[in-house]
């Protein structure tokens, strides 16, 4: 089985497991008596936020990617949203892959060299939540021991990558060597082929330090994303009647965006409404019923963005969904990397 299969597998099971332990934490009485009175039409103008908040990524991804192409907005935001589509129906992570694969295509960019770019990206995404737990003792909110291990967690991630970003960047040689020693318990072909991808990666991780990439538009990008979705999100709960302050909803969906990092099912089934109940219920404190709910029309109303803003971004780019996905599908072809 291979490692794509057993990441599906595993996404499948997280998510049957998620959805079974969520449909016995609510109560179905309370639960439909949230939608007796919810007027969906009052939250399809906020709809409009959690696009923007992609568009925001976007253009922080191609703030990133100055150094080794020249996008325009639009393109850089049709071939995020293409990722983003292929990532949410497909739950092994595939759609980082299909934006290298995409530009590749589109701009003759080898994978190894736009791979680093969409890692710093993602990286950024960590940043927001040290500035939501800086601000926490500012606004006297209490924690619970759920949103401490989960914050805690990661925290520990976020040092992590954070030092390996450090070491590639500073230390390259050094961790080259550290990754080709363990390499050699693979196969010689394998290992050959990793070698040449991992030359090209350090390298290309270094595009931070290039003098085009300016690190402030990275972070107000992503503070500008991240107040975006929570707008959204806020509306969502507060139609709903619920008393979660912003910051708290913020703090919130900050810590739900990390979690996508682990392995998720297709289209996010059971681990989304899993995971809201233990942020925003177990964490801070919001009826699981009403939590629930939010979670029922967030994931229709998102599911509906990005499955319309994956199919016409491929319109745009003149892409095909099956071409880009059997391309990304190949492993340990020289002619991609």
């Amino acid at each position: 089985m291979t490692n794509k299969k057993i990441n599906l597998l595993l996404g499948t099971i997280i998510g049957v497991v998620f959805l079974i332990i969520w449909l016995n934490l609510i109560d179905w009485q309370e639960f439909k008596l949230y939608f007796e009175n919810y007027n969906l039409w009052k939250i399809i103008p906020y709809v409009a936020f959690y696009v923007l908040a992609y568009f925001f990524r976007s253009l922080r991804w191609r703030e990133i990617l100055k150094p080794i192409s020249k996008l325009s907005k639009i393109q850089c935001f049709g071939i995020f949203s293409t990722g983003m589509l292929i990532n949410f129906i497909i739950p092994v992570r595939l759609g980082e892959l299909a934006k290298s694969i995409i530009l590749k295509m589109k701009k003759k960019i080898p994978i190894s060299s736009s791979l680093p770019t969409i890692f710093l990206d993602k990286l950024m995404d960590i940043f927001p939540i040290l500035l939501v737990i800086i601000a926490i003792p500012l606004i006297s909110m209490k924690l619970n021991n759920t949103l401490y291990i989960i914050i805690g967690l990661i925290i520990f991630l976020f040092l992590l990558l954070l030092f390996f970003c450090y070491t590639a960047i500073y230390h390259k040689n050094k961790l080259y060597d550290f990754i080709s020693l363990v390499m050699k318990i693979f196969p010689e072909k394998i290992r050959d082929l990793i070698d040449s991808f991992l030359k090209k990666f350090l390298l290309g991780i270094n595009i931070i330090r290039d003098p085009e990439v300016k690190s402030l538009k990275l972070l107000i990008y992503t503070l500008l994303a991240v107040i975006s979705e929570s707008i959204y999100i806020y509306m969502i709960f507060r139609l709903f009647g619920s008393k979660l302050s912003f910051f708290q909803i913020m703090l919130g969906y900050t810590l739900m965006n990390l979690t996508y990092i682990l392995p998720t099912p297709p289209a996010q089934i059971g681990s989304n409404q899993f995971m809201w109940v233990l942020i925003f219920s177990f964490g801070l404190g919001a009826d699981r019923n009403l939590t629930s709910a939010a979670v029922i029309v967030s994931h229709i109303l998102t599911s509906i963005i990005i499955f319309a803003m994956g199919y016409l971004s491929m319109l745009l780019l003149k892409l095909k969904f099956t071409d880009v996905l059997s391309l990304t599908r190949k492993k340990k072809t020289e002619n991609i990397l």
